[in-house]
């Protein structure tokens, strides 16, 4: 992995941006009403199963994955871990709370085109916080601390946590749907993509 980035204003404000568009992202595919991303079918879960709202869902999951993270993944974690993960629940409840019930009455080209906005916004947000380096996400520092050590493919390992966070959020009561079965053929290969073009200097 190249060498992480100083701890800037640039950096600072490209990893609070990052955690506004992934909060945006998801708050979008909330509100498409298509079923959400993986991650958010397990925020979904929580969401259900705890009654809180789906900010304070994300910003548990962030807290626990923070915390996996430090102790084992710290070569990834950083202050952007932190400051992306502050800022996502916080965007997420906005998003959903602002365009709620203007897009819930969209019909399904509106939906599906609302969702595909979200998912691609989330997408480019993981990746723009990965290339901020500056410490990525909770989820994606254990995925590429994994990937070091078993040598598998950013992109597969990605497939089989979705599929993983996808299930467990099913049985806690999250909403599962079409979208849920895009967001796990798209989002490993959507990252991956973004993160192949010029990186953050």
């Amino acid at each position: 992995m190249e060498k992480r980035s100083s701890l800037t204003w640039k950096t600072m404000v490209l990893a609070a941006l990052a955690g506004a568009g992934i909060g945006i992202g998801v708050g979008l595919i909330l509100t498409a009403g298509m079923g959400s991303d993986t991650v958010t079918v397990f925020q979904d879960g929580l969401h259900q199963q705890l009654r809180i709202s789906y900010g304070q869902a994300s910003r548990l999951y962030n807290l626990i994955l923070i915390l996996t993270a430090f102790i084992a993944a710290r070569k990834y974690f950083g202050a952007g871990t932190v400051i992306s993960a502050l800022i996502t629940g916080f965007a997420i409840d906005g998003t959903v709370a602002l365009t709620g019930r203007f897009i819930v009455g969209f019909n399904l080209p509106g939906s599906i085109l609302v969702f595909l906005a979200g998912q691609t916004l989330y997408a480019f947000s993981l990746a723009m916080l990965i290339r901020c380096k500056l410490g990525m996400n909770g989820l994606d520092s254990l995925i590429y601390a994994l990937q070091e050590k078993s040598g598998i493919s950013y992109r597969r390992l990605r497939w089989g946590v979705d599929f993983l966070l996808t299930w467990m959020g099913w049985l806690l009561g999250g909403i599962f749907g079409i979208g849920t079965l895009i967001s796990i053929l798209t989002t490993g290969p959507l990252i991956d993509r973004f993160q192949q073009q010029r990186r953050v200097t």
